[in-house]
């Protein structure tokens, strides 16, 4: 399984600088509007985009890379909940990427609670990329 869990500032147009310098977070990447999504895409980004990113790998279970989110958002908690009054679509994205359907994400007590103080909402995106077989 790979993927990641990020924290995305969305909106029309987005004071990147100020985010950053706020959060004292460097940010995984950013999107203008209108730039390509990704690397020879057509697709442009339809607004603005801060993000802040943990990825899910062999060595990081999509647990401990939302915990690692948590932990670095946390001691913010304040900047963010002015940035979600601020800005149009703040919260956080999870992607679970698989070649077999069987994943999840087990949510702790903990994570929830620092979800609740951030104020942010969680988005959990299952995606497979159809390697399960059928049974003959």
């Amino acid at each position: 399984m790979n993927g990641s869990c990020s924290f995305i500032i969305r909106n029309e147009a987005i004071d990147f600088d100020d985010i950053t310098g706020r959060l004292a977070i460097r940010p995984t990447s950013i999107l203008k509007k209108g730039q390509a999504i990704r690397k020879e895409a057509v697709t442009q980004a339809p607004f603005d985009i801060w993000r802040y990113e943990v990825i899910i790998s062999e060595e990081v279970e999509p647990e401990e890379a939302l915990q690692l989110l948590l932990n670095d958002l946390t001691p913010n908690f304040k900047e963010i909940n002015e940035l979600t009054g601020l800005y149009k679509d703040v919260g956080i994205d999870c992607y679970l990427r698989s070649d077999y359907g069987q994943m999840g994400l087990q949510l702790t007590t903990e994570m929830m609670k620092k979800i609740s103080i951030l104020g942010l909402g969680l988005n959990i995106h299952i995606l497979s990329f159809g390697g399960v077989e059928e049974d003959d």
